[in-house]
């Protein structure tokens, strides 16, 4: 939910651009948290300091590597599933 306001702070400012960025800081500990983390993702990028952007391109790409995971689980145990299967039928 934190990230989401901070996010929301950034999309009211309009600083998805370098030269649009704006100056920032996180008003308590939670939202420093969620801060941070959007900024070691590289979602929220830093012009001058401690003026911030965010990266829109970023978020996206940060959201496709979430999802992969799964992905590769379910292509790994569909393969496995396949194997036993065809064992079965030959065997």
């Amino acid at each position: 939910m934190t990230q989401f306001r901070v996010q929301r702070h950034f999309a009211d400012h309009r600083a998805f651009a370098p030269g649009d960025a704006i100056e920032y800081a996180p008003s308590g500990p939670v939202e420093r948290k969620a801060f941070d983390r959007l900024r070691d993702a590289g979602v929220i990028r830093e012009a001058a300091p401690a003026h911030y952007w965010f990266d829109l391109d970023r978020m996206g790409q940060s959201r496709k590597r979430a999802r992969n995971p799964k992905r590769l689980v379910a292509i790994a145990l569909g393969i496995v599933i396949a194997c036993l299967a065809y064992m079965l039928y030959r065997g």
